[in-house]
Protein backbone atom coordinates (compact mmCIF):
# COMPACT_ATOMS: atom_id res chain seq x y z
CA UNK A 1 0.00 0.00 0.00
CA UNK A 2 1.20 3.51 -1.21
CA UNK A 3 -0.01 6.31 1.34
CA UNK A 4 0.70 10.05 0.33
CA UNK A 5 -0.05 13.03 2.20
CA UNK A 6 0.17 16.33 0.89
CA UNK A 7 0.09 19.19 4.14
CA UNK A 8 -0.17 22.90 2.68
CA UNK A 9 1.03 25.68 4.76
CA UNK A 10 -0.78 29.32 3.11
CA UNK A 11 1.23 31.80 4.07
CA UNK A 12 0.83 35.23 4.21
CA UNK A 13 2.73 38.10 4.61
CA UNK A 14 2.68 42.22 4.88
CA UNK A 15 -0.61 43.73 4.76
CA UNK A 16 -0.12 45.81 2.06
CA UNK A 17 -4.51 35.23 -13.98
CA UNK A 18 -1.71 33.37 -13.26
CA UNK A 19 -0.15 30.75 -15.26
CA UNK A 20 -0.23 26.80 -13.96
CA UNK A 21 3.55 25.85 -13.58
CA UNK A 22 5.27 22.88 -11.62
CA UNK A 23 5.81 23.10 -7.93
CA UNK A 24 9.37 24.21 -7.22
CA UNK A 25 11.53 22.17 -4.61
CA UNK A 26 12.94 23.72 -2.06
CA UNK A 27 16.99 23.92 -3.11
CA UNK A 28 19.50 25.51 -1.62
CA UNK A 29 20.93 26.89 -4.57
CA UNK A 30 17.64 27.73 -6.27
CA UNK A 31 15.99 31.05 -3.86
CA UNK A 32 12.77 32.18 -4.52
CA UNK A 33 12.21 35.34 -6.90
CA UNK A 34 9.27 37.67 -7.34
CA UNK A 35 8.46 36.43 -10.87
CA UNK A 36 7.67 32.79 -8.97
CA UNK A 37 4.48 34.78 -7.50
CA UNK A 38 2.35 34.24 -10.62
CA UNK A 39 -1.00 33.22 -8.59
CA UNK A 40 -3.75 35.85 -9.42
CA UNK A 41 -4.13 38.41 -6.61
CA UNK A 42 -7.57 38.27 -4.91
CA UNK A 43 -9.61 41.57 -5.12
CA UNK A 44 -10.00 41.75 -1.26
CA UNK A 45 -6.76 40.09 -0.17
CA UNK A 46 -5.41 41.81 3.01
CA UNK A 47 -1.28 40.92 2.35
CA UNK A 48 1.31 41.83 -0.14
CA UNK A 49 1.85 38.32 -0.58
CA UNK A 50 0.97 34.71 -0.58
CA UNK A 51 2.99 31.94 -0.46
CA UNK A 52 1.27 28.03 -0.97
CA UNK A 53 3.76 25.77 0.23
CA UNK A 54 3.46 22.64 0.35
CA UNK A 55 4.76 19.40 2.04
CA UNK A 56 4.37 16.45 -0.04
CA UNK A 57 5.38 12.98 2.24
CA UNK A 58 4.44 9.34 0.60
CA UNK A 59 5.39 6.12 2.24
CA UNK A 60 4.95 2.44 1.23
CA UNK A 61 6.44 -1.10 2.36
CA UNK A 62 8.03 -2.63 -0.64
CA UNK A 63 9.22 -6.35 0.31
CA UNK A 64 8.93 -5.61 3.70
CA UNK A 65 10.95 -2.31 3.81
CA UNK A 66 9.74 0.95 4.70
CA UNK A 67 10.40 3.10 1.56
CA UNK A 68 9.44 6.75 1.90
CA UNK A 69 9.85 10.50 0.34
CA UNK A 70 9.49 13.89 2.04
CA UNK A 71 10.08 17.25 -0.22
CA UNK A 72 8.86 20.72 0.60
CA UNK A 73 7.56 22.53 -2.61
CA UNK A 74 6.39 26.28 -3.72
CA UNK A 75 3.67 26.59 -5.44
CA UNK A 76 3.85 29.50 -7.95
CA UNK A 77 0.65 29.35 -9.65
CA UNK A 78 -1.08 29.48 -5.99
CA UNK A 79 1.09 31.93 -4.86
CA UNK A 80 0.66 35.86 -5.30
CA UNK A 81 2.40 39.16 -5.14
CA UNK A 82 0.87 42.43 -5.11
CA UNK A 83 2.64 45.41 -6.60
CA UNK A 84 3.64 48.70 -4.86
CA UNK A 85 0.94 51.18 -5.89
CA UNK A 86 0.50 55.02 -4.58
CA UNK A 87 4.27 55.31 -6.50
CA UNK A 88 5.59 58.57 -4.31
CA UNK A 89 2.35 59.63 -2.11
CA UNK A 90 3.91 61.24 1.19
CA UNK A 91 7.36 61.97 -0.88
CA UNK A 92 8.75 65.56 0.70
CA UNK A 93 7.88 68.72 -1.38
CA UNK A 94 11.21 69.62 -2.20
CA UNK A 95 11.84 66.53 -4.53
CA UNK A 96 11.51 67.10 -7.69
CA UNK A 97 9.70 64.59 -9.87
CA UNK A 98 12.61 62.79 -11.10
CA UNK A 99 13.98 62.94 -7.56
CA UNK A 100 10.38 61.47 -5.86
CA UNK A 101 10.61 58.30 -8.76
CA UNK A 102 13.80 57.43 -7.90
CA UNK A 103 13.24 57.60 -4.08
CA UNK A 104 10.34 55.49 -4.76
CA UNK A 105 11.46 52.68 -7.01
CA UNK A 106 14.54 52.52 -4.17
CA UNK A 107 11.73 52.47 -1.05
CA UNK A 108 9.98 49.80 -3.37
CA UNK A 109 12.57 47.50 -4.39
CA UNK A 110 13.78 47.33 -0.30
CA UNK A 111 10.50 46.57 0.62
CA UNK A 112 10.48 43.86 -2.09
CA UNK A 113 14.03 42.59 -1.29
CA UNK A 114 12.72 42.71 2.43
CA UNK A 115 9.25 41.19 1.88
CA UNK A 116 10.62 38.39 -0.51
CA UNK A 117 13.46 37.31 2.30
CA UNK A 118 10.47 36.77 4.39
CA UNK A 119 8.64 34.62 2.10
CA UNK A 120 11.77 32.88 1.60
CA UNK A 121 12.34 31.88 5.23
CA UNK A 122 8.56 30.78 5.29
CA UNK A 123 10.12 28.36 2.55
CA UNK A 124 12.90 27.19 4.61
CA UNK A 125 10.84 26.83 7.56
CA UNK A 126 8.75 23.93 5.77
CA UNK A 127 12.19 22.43 4.66
CA UNK A 128 13.85 22.63 8.17
CA UNK A 129 10.16 20.30 8.84
CA UNK A 130 10.81 18.10 6.06
CA UNK A 131 14.07 17.00 7.34
CA UNK A 132 12.17 16.61 11.07
CA UNK A 133 9.79 14.15 9.17
CA UNK A 134 12.80 12.51 7.32
CA UNK A 135 14.32 12.10 10.65
CA UNK A 136 10.85 10.42 12.08
CA UNK A 137 10.82 8.16 9.36
CA UNK A 138 13.95 6.78 10.01
CA UNK A 139 12.43 5.64 13.65
CA UNK A 140 9.82 3.33 11.74
CA UNK A 141 12.34 1.62 9.35
CA UNK A 142 10.57 -2.18 10.89
CA UNK A 143 7.46 -0.85 10.67
CA UNK A 144 6.59 -2.57 7.89
CA UNK A 145 7.72 -5.95 9.34
CA UNK A 146 4.81 -5.38 12.22
CA UNK A 147 1.35 -5.29 11.41
CA UNK A 148 -0.34 -2.55 11.24
CA UNK A 149 3.10 -0.62 11.42
CA UNK A 150 2.56 2.05 9.60
CA UNK A 151 -0.24 3.67 10.94
CA UNK A 152 1.72 5.64 13.28
CA UNK A 153 3.35 7.35 10.55
CA UNK A 154 -0.30 8.85 9.63
CA UNK A 155 -0.18 10.64 13.09
CA UNK A 156 3.21 11.48 12.70
CA UNK A 157 2.76 13.25 9.57
CA UNK A 158 -0.55 14.98 10.83
CA UNK A 159 1.65 16.00 14.37
CA UNK A 160 4.44 17.68 11.98
CA UNK A 161 1.95 19.62 9.95
CA UNK A 162 0.12 21.01 13.12
CA UNK A 163 4.08 22.01 14.55
CA UNK A 164 4.14 23.39 10.93
CA UNK A 165 1.57 25.86 10.73
CA UNK A 166 2.16 26.40 14.57
CA UNK A 167 5.71 27.76 13.94
CA UNK A 168 4.49 29.29 10.55
CA UNK A 169 1.78 31.54 12.57
CA UNK A 170 4.49 32.39 15.19
CA UNK A 171 7.25 33.32 12.96
CA UNK A 172 4.49 35.91 10.82
CA UNK A 173 3.69 36.73 14.50
CA UNK A 174 6.91 37.52 15.86
CA UNK A 175 8.54 39.24 12.73
CA UNK A 176 5.20 41.72 12.21
CA UNK A 177 5.06 39.74 8.55
CA UNK A 178 8.39 40.60 8.24
CA UNK A 179 8.14 44.38 8.79
CA UNK A 180 10.26 43.83 12.16
CA UNK A 181 13.73 43.83 11.08
CA UNK A 182 15.23 42.54 14.25
CA UNK A 183 13.10 39.96 14.86
CA UNK A 184 13.25 38.91 11.15
CA UNK A 185 17.06 38.70 11.16
CA UNK A 186 16.91 36.17 14.43
CA UNK A 187 14.56 34.38 12.85
CA UNK A 188 16.71 34.33 9.66
CA UNK A 189 19.29 33.24 11.91
CA UNK A 190 17.88 30.53 13.20
CA UNK A 191 16.20 28.82 10.39
CA UNK A 192 20.03 29.11 8.42
CA UNK A 193 21.33 27.43 11.34
CA UNK A 194 18.42 24.69 11.72
CA UNK A 195 19.28 24.32 7.82
CA UNK A 196 22.76 24.06 8.36
CA UNK A 197 22.92 20.84 10.77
Amino acid sequence: MRIAVCLLALVCAVPGAGLAQSPIAWSAERKLTKADFRGRVPATAPSASMSAISIDATWECDAGALVSSVRATFEPSRSWWRNSGGVWAGAGERMNISQAQQEARRNTLQRDAQLLEHEQLHFDIAEVTVRRIKARFASYAKACAEPGGTEPIQQMVVQADRELQEEQQRYDRDTAHGTDARTQAQWTLKIRKALAE
